[in-house]
């Protein structure tokens, strides 16, 4: 059996279960390089979470790089 995490979409109803044994790559991008934005956003970062075949199965937006970084630890057993 797989192991899956819950992830509660903000601003809607919608739940989605990310199946962590299909993540083989965690890519890190701050805000910035993805939106054109500026001020206390700007720390906030997106980790796109990507099977072995480099298809994106989830992006999840963090406050921080260290909570981005710890939420990986926690679920995936890596530090990035």
């Amino acid at each position: 059996m797989g192991r899956f995490v819950r992830i509660d979409k903000e601003s809607s109803p919608k739940t989605v279960l990310l199946n962590l044994d299909l993540v083989a790559t965690v890519e890190l991008a701050p805000q910035s390089d993805l939106l054109s934005s500026a001020g206390a956003d700007s720390r906030k970062v997106y980790a796109t979470f990507l099977a072995s075949d480099k298809t994106a199965i989830a992006t999840l937006h963090f406050d921080s790089i260290a909570d981005a970084n710890a939420w990986v630890k926690t679920h995936l057993g890596v530090e990035l």
